[in-house]
């Protein structure tokens, strides 16, 4: 067995994490031929197969599992040093993709990043917004935001948060239409709403009812067409309080009456659960949620 090339670990490290050449390739910078080149070199210096080929991807080996502690420890040391040498405090580096939805992505997380990069400058946030259902396809995401809490195994699910949705309006539109003061008044007002065919909320099942009152004059999956929409004076939305409460163009209809609450969770592969910048965002994900508690789950209507 020959010495091991300690830079050959951080290769190894990355098809560990994402389980694919491709992505791994494409996480690291390099073409994927480099790679399955420093994985190799690696086993042939250690004597041994370090992962296997699978339908699903590249997974460890009994011989990997037992490398993949020290190869952790020996990356965490190296950033120490490389702090150390730079006079500057140890902080976790590297990139972090974020998948989220689009509005709490948007107006929640993308925010709340400024008091991340004071704390740890080395982290790069990558963040995707989505009004789509994940796939989870091996790399698409180190941590996802998401409304679901599926059970899959190679995935750890952790409940980040609740929040509210409540009917909004414009003035105009309220001050155009009739008084509502109960949801039975619904019957004669124009709603803004899901398309049901592609958005899965099963928690709404008591706001349907509302909204079959009403007359539902638009559709969307898009969370922001439908603040738009409602601020414009198209009816009312049963949208976030994370979104509409604070905006000066609406105001709450029904607020105490009619209430929707969902939750977020955050999902992590499981093989990237002891990986340090990931939990490190995870950390600073769920402190942003505390954070923003009052805007999610508003306890009065805006003033």
């Amino acid at each position: 067995m020959h010495s091991v090339n300690l830079e050959d670990l951080r290769y190894f490290l990355a098809l560990t994490r994402y389980g694919k050449l491709a992505v791994a390739a494409q996480r690291l910078g390099v073409e994927h031929t480099t790679i399955r080149r420093r994985v190799t070199a690696l086993e042939t210096d250690l004597g041994t197969r370090l992962f296997d080929k699978t339908p699903g991807g590249w997974i460890l080996t009994t011989a990997g599992q037992r490398l993949l502690p020290y190869a952790q420890r020996i990356e965490l040391e190296s950033d120490s040093a490389q702090a150390a040498i730079s006079d500057r405090k140890h902080s976790p580096q590297g990139t972090v993709r974020i998948v989220a939805t689009d509005g709490f992505g948007g107006t929640v997380i993308a925010p709340g990043l400024a008091r991340l990069r004071t704390e740890h400058p080395a982290i790069e946030i990558e963040l995707v917004t989505t009004s789509h259902l994940l796939n989870y396809a091996v790399g698409e995401f180190d941590i996802a935001v998401t409304t679901n809490r599926p059970e899959r195994p190679g995935f750890k699910m952790i409940h980040l948060c609740d929040y509210d949705l409540r009917l909004y309006a414009s003035p105009r539109y309220l001050a155009d239409h009739p008084p509502v003061s109960a949801p039975e008044d619904l019957a004669v007002h124009d709603m803004v709403w899901f398309v049901e065919s592609l958005l899965d909320l099963p928690e709404l099942q008591s706001a349907e009812a509302i909204a079959a009152r009403a007359n539902i004059v638009f559709r969307t999956t898009n969370l922001f067409a439908q603040l738009e929409a409602a601020a414009s004076g198209v009816g009312l939305a049963l949208v976030p309080c994370f979104l509409a409460h604070y905006d000066r163009r609406l105001r709450p209809v029904l607020h105490q009456q009619v209430r929707a609450q969902r939750s977020f969770w955050m999902v992590i592969p499981t093989r990237l659960l002891t990986t340090e910048r990931v939990t490190t965002v995870c950390e600073h994900l769920m402190e942003t949620a505390r954070i923003e508690h009052a805007r999610l789950v508003p306890d009065l209507p805006a003033p």
